[in-house]
Order: structure tokens, then sequence, then C-alpha cells
């Protein structure tokens, strides 16, 4: 069964464009970092343990490659789900698609720590969050 699930979908706007027409580089990471909100609530970070716990997760290393141009109006959105973890960090993956033809975009790897807030430092995934995170890991031919 593939971990991957909806984490965004949005359109591409004019604002968003270069020069060139197409969705400028600085966008497709914003795509990322509201994925990633939905991602957090899957693995078992809601925002209210953010805020409360002082918990969270920090990037520390990021891959992007690019597929497909995106245009002004296109209809997008992204799969995301965890290809690996270790008891502080999870790699995620991101693919970004036009929703009207399928046809995948863009796609990033990045890897996380989970993060103690106050003390700044990472820390051990609970025994719920690794159980989400079982259920978020792609297996095979899907990562």
């Amino acid at each position: 069964m593939s971990g991957y699930i909806e984490s965004f979908r949005g359109h591409v706007l004019n604002s968003q464009c270069d020069l060139m027409g197409h969705m400028n580089v600085q966008f497709y990471n914003g795509c990322i970092s509201q994925a990633m909100a939905t991602m957090f609530a899957a693995v078992g970070l809601r925002p209210e343990d953010m805020k409360s716990r002082e918990r969270g997760f920090a990037a520390i290393e990021q891959s992007n490659r690019y597929h497909a141009e995106l245009l002004p109006g296109d209809i997008i959105h992204m799969e995301s789900g965890v290809l690996k973890s270790s008891s502080r960090t999870l790699t995620f993956h991101h693919k970004l698609f036009n929703s009207s033809t399928g046809k995948l975009s863009y796609e990033a790897t990045i890897t996380a720590a989970f993060m103690d807030l106050e003390a700044r430092k990472a820390i051990p995934f609970e025994e719920e969050m690794k159980n989400n995170i079982a259920s978020l890991t792609v297996i095979g031919e899907d990562a």
C-alpha cells in the first residue's frame, strides 16, 4: 500500500509566474510549505502541540527535481509520503502534479528533524507518531 496522501491543492496565479510565464521556483517551495503542515498533522504533530508543547520540525536537507512547467491557471495538487525515518528524522517525498493532465511537474525530497523547540535539539519520536509514520511510509515502486 502506498503511503502517499494528498497534502496540498491549489492553482497557479499570474503573480506566481516569472518573466517567461512559468511558475517561479520560489512558489514550488511555497507548495511544499503548505503540504508540510498537512504532513505534520498526519504524523501526529498538530498546530496546538507545536505551540503548547514546543515541538516542531526543522528541515536539514532538500533536493528538488523539475519535470514540467506550470503555467498561470493550472490546477495543481501535491502528494506526499515518508521515504524513510530514523528515531529523530523523517525523509519526506513530495510530488507536485498538474491536476488537469496528471503529469508530474516537480518533486522534492526533504529530510527534517523532530525538535524540542525550547531546547533547540532533535528528540526521538513519540510512540503514536511512530505508528503514524509507518502508515505514511512509501513502499516499493511507489517511492
